[in-house]
This record gives C-alpha cells, sequence and structure tokens, in this order.
C-alpha cells in the first residue's frame, strides 16, 4: 500500500505468510453461517506496519492459542501442522511478530508486525570522496 512506510522482507517468503493466514482464516469459516474475511494494512507510529487477517470462522480456545505456532499442532483433522510454525519462523527471521486474538462475536484475528526498514545511513563527505 501506498500509505505504508517501506519493511525489509523477502517477498516471496511474506506471500507465504500471508497465503498461509488466509487459507486458514477460508477454511475456519467453511461451516459459517456468515463468511467475512477482514484483510487491514496499517502503521504504528512509523516503528512498524500492521497486516490484520480477520475471520468469521470457528475461532481459536484459549489453551489452542498457547500451541498455535508450534511444530506439528494442528486444530484441523488433517494438514501436517507446520503451516503456522512456518509462518511464525519466516516472521522472527524478518524481526517481525505476530499474535492471535479473538474477533468478537467469532473468528479470529491475526496481527503480524513487521518493523519499519532502517535507511541506508548516506556516506560521509570523506567517504563520498574516496
Amino acid at each position: 500500500a501506498p500509505h505504508l512506510p517501506p519493511v525489509n522482507v523477502d517477498p516471496e517468503q511474506f506471500k507465504r505468510v500471508i497465503v498461509n493466514l488466509v487459507d486458514n482464516a477460508a477454511e475456519a469459516m467453511r461451516d459459517s453461517a456468515l463468511k467475512r474475511l477482514l484483510i487491514v494494512t496499517n502503521t504504528n507510529a512509523g516503528e512498524s506496519v500492521e497486516l490484520l487477517v480477520a475471520d468469521t470462522g470457528c475461532g481459536i480456545s484459549a489453551g489452542d492459542k498457547e500451541k498455535l505456532f508450534l511444530p506439528y499442532f494442528s486444530t484441523k483433522g488433517r494438514g501436517t501442522g507446520l503451516g503456522l510454525a512456518i509462518v511464525n519462523h519466516i516472521l522472527s527471521e524478518h524481526g517481525a511478530r505476530i499474535r492471535v486474538e479473538d474477533n468478537r462475536p467469532a473468528g479470529a484475528r491475526f496481527y503480524v508486525e513487521v518493523p519499519v526498514a532502517v535507511p541506508a545511513e548516506a556516506p560521509s563527505e570523506a567517504e563520498a570522496r574516496a
């Protein structure tokens, strides 16, 4: 989005994060009467960029929230349980964080917070002349 400050992420890896979160949201809403997916980007005081992926699916129990990002943990009857563990790993490699909250009255909200890119320092005059 043009209103957001730049971040240093590998585009392919970050795409993998977004696709995983959206796929999980879609699957969580499969049996829901009301299906709404919300994706929002925002900046936090210019220090980070936040991506929100919210759904109106089945939600996540308090006990499961603590284990969501562990390898091989899954709330689904199928799958490997690696998706959110990989998401968490990719984000930590980029200095980013992810957290999950309830989306009242139904569903879940995943917040991804990515630090804003630090601009490269301009060379000093002496370095520029060298």
